[in-house]
């Protein structure tokens, strides 16, 4: 299966990004409503948001799934850019799996795309032998319910000090 194939769920497409979605990016990126609990935080300016932009084309031109799984999409509904989704190895992954990272603008937010997609990304994942993660922050409420309605099996603290996560994994 070929990486960062474009995927198909009802309402979306996630898809390799494109020069003409950096202006939309930079707006979702610098949003602090949008970016309060993504894992590297929001960025402080348009510029580093066009640099992390920019970034993403580095991923897919060296990306090497038998170093390092990562994948990097943008959420498309109706072609206009409503998201940013990763999957990939981390520091929180085990062997056989990889972790979700995603935001979407938050006019999306309450319409259940999240489930949607992660049930269309758990397939994929499953297709390539892996199981789907995440970590989380439990007072991000509207993460909690997204996944939860992709099915949690199993959910627990994990790591110690600065590297303790609550981390789920999809059923």
């Amino acid at each position: 299966m070929a990486i960062n194939q474009n995927i198909r769920t009802t309402r979306t497409l996630l898809r390799p990004y494109v020069e003409a979605d950096r202006e939309k990016f930079a707006d979702m990126f610098t949003d602090d409503e949008v970016n309060m609990y993504f894992p590297q935080g929001g960025c402080a300016s348009r510029e580093e948001a066009y640099q992390l932009f920019d970034k993403c084309f580095v991923v897919y031109s060296t990306n090497d799934p038998a170093t390092r799984h990562f994948e990097i999409w943008g959420i498309e509904m109706q072609g206009e850019l409503i998201g940013h989704f990763e999957l990939k190895q981390t520091n929180h992954t085990a062997s056989g799996e990889l972790e979700v990272v995603y935001l979407l603008d938050k006019i999306f937010w309450g319409r259940g795309l999240m489930p949607e997609i992660l049930a269309e990304i758990n397939v994929y994942a499953r297709s390539v032998g892996k199981r789907v993660i995440a970590t989380i922050n439990p007072e991000n409420l509207k993460t909690v319910r997204a996944l939860e309605k992709a099915g949690i099996e199993q959910q627990e603290w994990t790591g110690e000090g600065e590297e303790r996560v609550y981390k789920v994994w999809l059923r």
